[in-house]
């Protein structure tokens, strides 16, 4: 199910990711350890991030999904 990009960053953030704002452009990146995760966010904080990027996100950062669904 796709989750709103306000509530994805609050999520991550609770989960140890950081979400970063854009200087310029639309996309937000998510970081921790090193590692970066670009979301693609074109209505800002009300754009929808589809199943697809949730999952790749998960995998990126090791997180457990349904613990990220969870907090959605």
């Amino acid at each position: 199910m796709p989750a709103r990009l306000a509530n994805l960053v609050r999520a991550l953030k609770q989960l140890g990711v950081a979400v970063n704002e854009p200087s310029k452009g639309s996309h937000r990146r998510a970081t921790r350890g090193g590692e970066l995760f670009t979301i693609p966010a074109h209505n800002g904080l009300k754009t929808e991030i589809d199943d697809k990027y949730i999952r790749a996100l998960c995998r990126k950062f090791g997180l457990d999904e349904a613990a990220l669904r969870a907090l959605l």
